[in-house]
């Protein structure tokens, strides 16, 4: 049994992603494979979308937040 995989997409810039199903937990499984690690999403497949927003609405406000830091120290030292 074990895991199914769905399906695998690799985009352009090195990320890499796959979606399997668990036949043993019956849950969906997302895994996000980037140069800096990988992320891992399980559940439902409502569950793994509510998860992946989460983490990608925190991922852009901390971008962000560093934009806007470095603007200020920018600003700050001219």
């Amino acid at each position: 049994m074990g895991r199914e995989l769905i399906q695998e997409f690799e985009g352009e810039k090195g990320l890499r992603a796959t979606l399997e199903y668990d036949n043993e937990k019956e849950i969906y499984i997302m895994t996000i494979y980037k140069d800096t690690g990988k992320i891992v999403f399980q559940g439902s497949m409502k569950e793994i979308q509510e998860q992946a927003e989460k983490y990608f609405v925190k991922s852009l406000k901390d971008i962000k937040n560093k934009i806007e830091i470095a603007l200020l120290e920018d600003l700050f030292n001219r």
